[in-house]
């Protein structure tokens, strides 16, 4: 599922507008892989607790990690997030496996004494980890969701300012030019307390459409998603990938035990 979305999301961590953490749900198991086309995709890591420490992206043979975003908590808060990869983002080539992980950046949460989403949040400079690259400030409804981030500079000035809708289940339906349509069935990412790379993962149900829209209003880049699921969680078993009706990949989600 990770490709939805993948290099929007990348721009807007670039420019300082992580998604917001989401309370631990504890239905059902934890996720460990996932898997396409029997290559390794992403994996999961936890903590003692079952806080998810770190995840990694693989290069498409499978063994190699690309990139890893890891995480410190303050209780069951994320107060941390740092972004390691082998191909710094800046570059024009397209990333390939043989170089080691490094940092790119490192990004900080506040959190309001009543609140158990960050209402700042904190990107530091590639150059300088002590140095503020920008800062973001959320707005949240009464149920938590995410309603608009607004990006500034370091000093202050205005840098962009971001909106979300929703369904009435709760899934995300529409940001940054991008709109999402959903199943009716639990979605496993949402279980990770963590900031999200991709928006769409603290929806309450899983993502079988992921477009844009052209000049006619005609969805366009159309990703879509047919699930299998288990019997007993209802989470997602397998996947199949379509992209404009192009079949791309089988999946495998793989759930700790």
């Amino acid at each position: 599922m990770k490709k939805i979305y993948f290099f929007l999301a990348i721009t807007c961590w670039l420019m300082g507008c992580g998604n917001n953490p989401s309370p631990l749900n504890n239905i059902g198991p934890k996720i460990s892989e996932i898997r396409e086309n029997g290559k390794l995709q992403m994996a999961f890591l936890y903590n003692k607790q079952g806080y998810a420490t770190e995840i990694q992206k693989y290069y498409s043979d499978g063994r190699n990690v690309w990139e890893s975003w890891r995480y410190e908590y303050d209780g069951s808060r994320v107060v941390k997030q740092e972004y390691w990869s082998s191909h710094p983002l800046h570059l024009s080539t397209f990333p390939a496996p043989g170089k080691p992980l490094a940092l790119q950046w490192a990004t900080k949460y506040e959190y309001a004494s009543n609140q158990p989403y960050p209402s700042k949040i904190i990107t530091y400079s590639m150059n300088n980890p002590k140095e503020v690259s920008s800062y973001q400030l959320n707005s949240y409804d009464n149920s938590g969701r995410l309603l608009k981030s607004e990006r500034f500079t370091p000093d202050g000035q205005t840098n962009g300012v971001s909106v979300y809708e929703y369904d009435q289940r709760g899934n995300l339906l529409f940001w940054g030019g991008s709109y999402w349509e959903y199943d009716a069935k639990p979605s496993p990412l949402r279980k990770l307390n963590v900031p999200y790379w991709n928006p769409s993962w603290p929806s309450p149900n899983n993502v079988t459409a992921n477009f844009g829209l052209d000049a006619s209003g005609n969805k366009a880049n159309v990703w879509r998603y047919e699930y299998t699921y288990d019997a007993v969680s209802g989470f997602p078993a397998t996947y199949k990938l379509y992209v404009d009706n192009k079949f791309m990949a089988d999946g495998e989600y793989v759930y700790e035990p």
